[in-house]
């Protein structure tokens, strides 16, 4: 077995848990000293309201979820959704969602409770087709969070990266096609890397992902059985799939980059981008599967861009973090 399946080595996820301000053991921890503040029931009724002006600590996920029309923020303080030039968030369930992925009926997440909720903490792998007003537990539930978690729009596959070993699994990166009843490691022959990073699942082919690393994107059409090199060996941050390209964001030579990779003839094109300086590379990008050409990314100093032409213009809608 690799040396990085016996200790995970994530530079991508240092990067973005940099960014996020804390460990997932510290949020761990965090949340159990702050247990017996928990109270019975969060009185006030879950509702989407326009959002107050705030600074967003952490910007965890973006998505468009495809029963909705807006794009969705996941922070460390609930959902955000920006739709029709306005910011709104919820009066309550503000819980802390990592790994968070849009599906065609809502979206799954992991992460911790909202510490007014008597959600068990960790969430594990939680669904929601409701706006977050309610949770499908899925899977791990009380065990173990992902901040690594990906899943296919339309396909419902699901993949994670498990950190530590646990009493269901041991370090390494897993998938499930039954809504996390059971999982399979993903062998990941030909990872000629020396980390894990993100992942991405196509949205309709169960069968076609990819991950990013520090030495290049690495893609599979076996479900991650095998993978190969597909772009330079550069320092990739972030990715994510349309219907028929693949966009990855990347630092080389001091520059923040985005690219995609056409699906069909897996040929790579450089995607234009607002300028941002080399230490705010992109930590998410998002593709809003029912609109083509309308794109998201957000950066490490939590700034939030999105294009409705396929990025032949981009319109900043946060600037770090602050909604005003």
């Amino acid at each position: 077995m690799r040396q990085w399946r016996k200790g995970i080595l994530l530079f991508i996820y240092s990067l973005l848990l940099l960014a996020a301000g804390c460990s997932s053991e510290e949020q761990k921890s965090q949340s159990q000293s702050e247990e017996p503040q928990k109270k019975a029931e969060e009185e006030t009724p879950y509702e989407v309201i326009k959002a107050s002006a705030q600074q967003i600590e952490h910007i965890q996920g973006i998505g468009y979820p495809g029963n909705d029309t807006g794009l969705y923020l996941s922070s460390s303080n609930g959902l955000k959704f920006f739709k029709d030039g306005t910011w709104f968030e919820t009066s309550a369930h503000n819980h802390d969602y990592m790994g968070f992925q849009a599906q065609k009926d809502g979206f799954i997440a992991s992460g911790h409770p909202d510490k007014n909720s008597e959600l068990k903490d960790p969430l594990g792998i939680v669904k929601s087709t409701d706006k977050g007003a309610s949770l499908e537990k899925l899977a791990f539930y009380g065990k173990s969070s992902f901040p690594f978690l990906s899943a296919g729009y339309n396909s419902g596959i699901v993949y994670i990266i498990s950190q530590e070993q646990t009493a269901e699994l041991a370090p390494g990166v897993y998938r499930s096609e039954n809504k996390g009843q059971t999982w399979e490691p993903v062998s990941l022959k030909g990872l000629e890397a020396d980390t894990l990073g993100m992942i991405a699942a196509h949205p309709d082919n169960p069968n076609i992902m990819a991950m990013s690393t520090r030495s290049g994107i690495f893609f599979s059409r076996d479900k991650g059985e095998t993978v190969e090199l597909v772009s330079e060996p550069i320092m990739a941050t972030a990715l994510a799939f349309t219907k028929d390209s693949l966009y990855y964001a990347y630092a080389k030579q001091e520059k923040v980059l985005l690219d995609k990779i056409d699906l069909e003839t897996m040929e790579s094109s450089p995607v234009e981008l607002p300028f941002l300086s080399y230490d705010n590379p992109i930590t998410y990008i998002a593709a809003d599967y029912q609109n083509a050409g309308r794109l998201s990314f957000s950066t490490y100093l939590k700034d939030l861009y999105q294009t409705h032409d396929s990025a032949e213009n981009w319109e900043l809608l946060l600037k770090n973090g602050r909604i005003k």
